[in-house]
């Protein structure tokens, strides 16, 4: 289960200034795992064994804008951990600052041969059996799509920790650890190149402190030029373009998403520390009205979908567990690195999805309440 199917986007696109990027790699049928941001801090000199605080978060701010200047090719693997079995995508990333980008995929076998070709403005997909060229708009697309970030959030509610060096895809990398100011927990941490400041390698956390997803380059080329044509956004002779955009209505108003749902949209009144609504949407599959509301604190994030079916989701080749949300049973499950809670109230069905744990979405939960 994803946050937004058929290759939505999880948040309405930011200002394209102050954002770091990330792509997605598809998986089975149209589902995504992370592949890591590709970002660089602009170091001068080495780093000392200890920063000041100051010194460190300076360096993070840094790394959000990174791809606008660094060119680099390479082979980017990344791996995201269930609760019964890993899965993992292989792609080739070929960058050209600031907005150019070309990403084969070589694994898994389903996605092999997809090339996804961008400038940040549309996105090109094309499939190696296909006949159609699908067209996004960069920003509401999954492959290549920007991921937002909002530093200032990141730093209020993270630590940021300077670390030893160690070699990565051949390279000399440091690493940033990023500690929750609340519960002391590591919840990522990133490797840069030492001559570079490229951000090499990513893990995320869990709340048990496993690795919950990592993606990292396996070979990197830097500074590289390439063909004028390499990015240009054609469509084959005997294929046709096709256009395909996201029917979700932005809307943060919790009432207005209700007046076009037909039902009260409810809050939860308890939030993580650090968390706070980023965004809201409402969208229509299948001829069920969802309304989605997205929550983070800067790293983390999870999304609040509802809906009046009063029906839970169907949790295809994951195992489930019986929950208790407050007084109503429900389902858990573990699903592509995200924990997934479902339950049904008043007539609603509610469905958390994210990177918050399975405590964590009880509370969130329970704290939901009909009028």
């Amino acid at each position: 289960m994803q946050p937004n199917p058929n290759y939505a986007s999880p948040a309405p696109p930011p200002a394209r200034s102050r954002t770091s990027r990330c792509s997605r790699i598809p998986l089975r049928s149209g589902r995504f795992v992370l592949v890591a941001v590709l970002a660089s801090l602009a170091i001068a000199g080495g780093v000392p064994a200890r920063a000041a605080p100051d010194a460190a978060q300076r360096l993070y701010r840094d790394a959000v804008n990174a791809d606008d200047r660094v060119s680099y090719y390479g082979t980017v693997t990344t791996i995201v951990y269930g609760q019964e079995h890993a899965m993992s995508a292989v792609a080739r990333v070929e960058h050209k600052a600031p907005s150019l980008w070309r990403i084969w995929y070589m694994a898994p076998a389903d996605a092999y041969g997809r090339l996804i070709v961008s400038n940040e403005q549309q996105t090109y997909a094309y499939e190696p059996h296909g006949r159609e060229v699908i067209s996004y708009d960069w920003y509401r697309a999954a492959p290549g799509v920007a991921q937002p970030v909002n530093v200032d959030q990141v730093l209020r509610n993270y630590a940021v920790d300077l670390g030893p060096a160690t070699p990565i895809a051949g390279r000399l990398a440091i690493s940033l650890s990023l500690v929750s100011r609340y519960t002391g927990r590591l919840i990522q941490r990133v490797w840069l190149d030492k001559a570079t400041h490229l951000i090499l390698r990513r893990e995320n956390y869990n709340a048990e402190g496993s690795v919950a997803t990592e993606s990292g380059f396996d070979t990197v080329r830097i500074g590289v030029s390439f063909p004028p044509k390499l990015f240009s956004l054609d469509v084959p002779r005997g294929e046709r373009l096709v256009r395909r955009t996201d029917d979700a209505i932005p809307l943060s108003d919790p009432a207005q998403l209700g007046r076009l749902a037909g039902f009260t949209v409810v809050v939860p009144k308890y939030l993580p520390e650090g968390f706070v609504l980023q965004s809201g949407s409402i969208a229509t599959h299948n001829g069920i009205k969802t309304v989605q509301l997205v929550y983070g604190d800067g790293l983390r994030t999870f999304s609040l979908f509802e809906n009046a079916t009063g029906r839970l989701p169907a949790f295809r080749g994951a195992t489930t567990r019986l929950v208790q949300i407050a007084h109503a049973d429900g389902q858990s499950a573990d699903v592509e690195g995200q924990t997934v809670v479902s339950w049904n109230s008043g007539g609603l069905n509610l469905t958390i999805v994210g990177s918050v744990s399975e405590h964590e979405s009880e509370l969130i939960g329970a704290s939901i309440h009909r009028p």
